[in-house]
């Protein structure tokens, strides 16, 4: 098996670094709203689903990305090799719908030789743009609900979506999905509203050379924030909602488009050529607890890579620019008033020149090495200086930050024996703050914090893998330098700042093997050990200072593990049932308390039938009803830390395939 998640097509057996495939086929009878149902067997990987859709999922790779707020931070994002990561590290999945995916690589470890910013790990999701023999597709319809509310009411949440591939021409190919998604909310205020439309189209330029093109638009008019629990809160009711939240209207309200082109093409030499181009557009919303924020982005970019015949050297250029207009105003009952406490423009821009190579020792030797410089810089313009209709300040934040790296990576894999490759790299990795966590400064003030650096990394690893992803291990060590490390303060509740913490050391065992005993029967387990723990760390706030050696990370559980038991007798012609239980121990919320959420275990049944072109399923999650904290709010202020989970609840669905 070949991957394309490190710029270059190199198969398993060449590639030091731990890289996982999940297939479309591994998503059977999944709601498909967000990455976490591609990410539960991936070991290393910890995706807490918040089921709230205004703020996504919290995603980890290695404990990198556990601080995030909302959104995606600490791991590159791609969608069909354009990034959707931007060049401050803040990754975007509005318009990222799972159900079209047609597959998804997770490279696990530092990758900043690769990707620049925020490439502690990597995602990259690709659809199925193969140009059909005819034209097809697929309608899918799933239907689900939690039971009934504290009002009586029966909460319930649908998805539909309908995929089409077509020719164009003699040798072209076009994809078009379509999907919403209707969601009335595990708990009170917490519905959702998420439509998504893209487009694919493939045309071949010559016998060489072919041009891809894509667009994509995400419109969610409505995401509540429920927000987070404490534990008294919690304990009495796990569909409680902070009054705060319900005053002010909390969530969001989101219109993203987006549209790139790639050129790719083989010269007489052998050598490949890629050239891609793209940009975006972002319109948010974003009523909180503490202000209500309106911010319109757009971000353009290009990426141009050169790989000589065979894959033996890789190099290119990633040139990146986003601009934010970013303003607040008070919130007052979910609308904007007229006083702004910010009003700033923001410019980042990223520049990053890389170079890798593969070249083999021996027959079975292979040797990989990497390196690439990054710069960004960010400006802020503060439009309020001036202003008296405001009355808030007088003075110009406005400012310039510039942070760079040179980032590096060198591994080594050697093929055992027919079935086993054993490999061992090391890797650096950097990532700096976002124009968020720059522009959120506890003072107040306007342009960016510039007590904040970047975070930097290097890992060492060494691991061993069989052949078709049968199994592998994976065994590593990260050391942190400047941890950035999110904590809220009493005065504005739910409004996230960053400090960064001295050092920290990440350790950790990952473990996946699958076996199939009896024919039609298959079985999966991937198990996860983390020890994250800060090794040189102190603070003061409100005139005490707290110092953190040797305590751990919060946010990440120190043992997940994930059965998976599927069986498809034959016998009985297409009918199909899968068992999956998933693990996570105990672990801290707080960096200055002993406070952690309970150990949990989840068990997930799915039964349904596969016929030639009917797909019926039903599936219950949850089905011992355990009540569990699915994600939490890590330093949260006022105890606010837990995010519930559903208890048990019910899903039918049923997918069509034409031709």
């Amino acid at each position: 098996m070949s991957v394309t998640v490190t710029r270059a097509e190199i198969p398993l057996t060449r590639l030091p670094f731990a890289v996982a495939v999940v297939h479309k086929g591994d998503l059977t009878a999944r709601p498909t709203w967000g990455l976490d149902e591609a990410l539960a067997g991936v070991p290393g990987v910890f995706a807490a689903n918040r089921y709230n859709f205004s703020l996504d999922q919290r995603l980890a790779i290695r404990g990198f990305g556990a601080r995030s707020a909302f959104a995606v931070r600490g791991i590159k994002i791609l969608l069909d090799g354009i990034p959707q990561t931007l060049p401050d590290g803040q990754g975007q999945l509005t318009h990222v719908d799972l159900g079209s995916a047609d597959r998804v690589e997770v490279l696990r470890g530092s990758a900043s030789a690769l990707y620049g910013n925020a490439s502690g790990g990597v995602i990259s999701i690709w659809t199925d743009t193969r140009v059909p023999e005819r034209a097809n597709g697929e309608v899918r319809i799933v239907a689900g609900s939690f039971g009934r509310g504290d009002d009586g009411s029966n909460r319930t949440w649908t998805k539909w979506q309908g995929t089409g591939h077509f020719r164009v021409g003699d040798d072209g190919g076009a994809t078009l999905n379509v999907s919403r998604l209707s969601y009335e909310g595990a708990r009170d205020h917490s519905a959702a509203d998420l439509r998504a439309l893209s487009g694919r189209l493939r045309l071949p330029l010559g016998p060489a050379w072919s041009l891809t093109a894509l667009a994509d638009v995400g419109d969610q008019p409505r995401a509540d924030n429920p927000g987070a629990l404490n534990l008294t809160e919690l304990g009495r009711n796990r569909d409680t909602v902070p009054p705060l939240n319900l005053a002010t209207h909390a969530g969001k309200d989101v219109l993203q488009g987006q549209a790139g082109t790639t050129l790719r093409g083989t010269f007489p030499s052998g050598d490949e050529a890629t050239l891609t181009v793209f940009g975006l557009a972002r319109d948010v919303k974003n009523p909180q607890t503490f202000a209500y924020i309106r911010l319109k982005r757009a971000a353009y970019g290009t990426r141009a890579v050169f790989t000589r015949h065979g894959g033996g050297v890789t190099a290119g250029i990633d040139v990146q620019r986003q601009r934010d207009d970013r303003a607040n105003f008070g919130n007052v009952g979910g609308t904007p008033d007229t006083v702004r406490s910010l009003d700033q423009l923001e410019h980042v821009t990223e520049l990053g020149p890389f170079v890798q190579t593969v070249v083999d020792l021996t027959a079975r030797t292979a040797l990989t090495a990497g390196l690439r410089y990054d710069r960004v810089s960010f400006d802020a313009r503060d439009r309020l200086v001036g202003d008296s209709s405001t009355d808030i300040k007088y003075r110009n934040d406005s400012g310039r930050r510039v942070m760079a790296a040179l980032s590096g990576s060198l591994g080594a894999t050697w093929r055992a024996a027919e079935a086993v490759t054993l490999y061992a790299s090391t890797g650096s990795s950097f990532e700096t703050p976002t124009t968020t966590e720059l522009a959120n400064r506890p003072d107040t003030a306007g342009g960016f914090n510039r007590d904040l650096s970047p975070q930097r990394a290097w890992t060492y690893e060494v691991g061993a893998r069989g052949t078709k992803e049968a199994w592998e291990v994976a065994l590593y060590q990260a050391d942190v330098r400047d941890a950035l490390v999110s904590f809220e303060i009493p005065a504005s509740p739910g409004r996230r700042f960053f400090r960064n913490a001295g050092s920290a050391r990440y350790r950790g065992v990952e473990l996946a093997a699958g076996a199939a005993p009896l024919r039609g029967l298959g079985f999966r387990v991937t198990w996860t050990y983390s020890d994250f723990r800060y090794r040189r760390s102190a603070f003061t706030a409100g005139g005490t200072t707290h110092v953190l050696d040797g305590r751990r990370l919060p946010g990440i559980p120190q043992q997940a593990l994930r059965l998976a038991l599927r069986a498809r007798p034959g016998s009985l012609r297409g009918a199909w049932g899968e068992i999956e239980a998933q693990y996570a121990s105990p672990y801290a919320v707080d960096d200055t308390l002993s406070r952690q959420t309970s150990a949990w275990w989840v068990t997930n049944l799915r039964l349904g039938w596969e016929g030639t072109r009917a797909a019926p399923f039903v599936a219950v999650q949850n089905v011992f009803n355990r009540m569990y904290v699915g994600s939490v709010v890590v330093n949260a202020a006022a105890g606010r830390y837990y995010e519930p989970a559903p208890g048990r609840n019910l899903y039918v669905g049923f997918s069509y395939l034409y031709r």
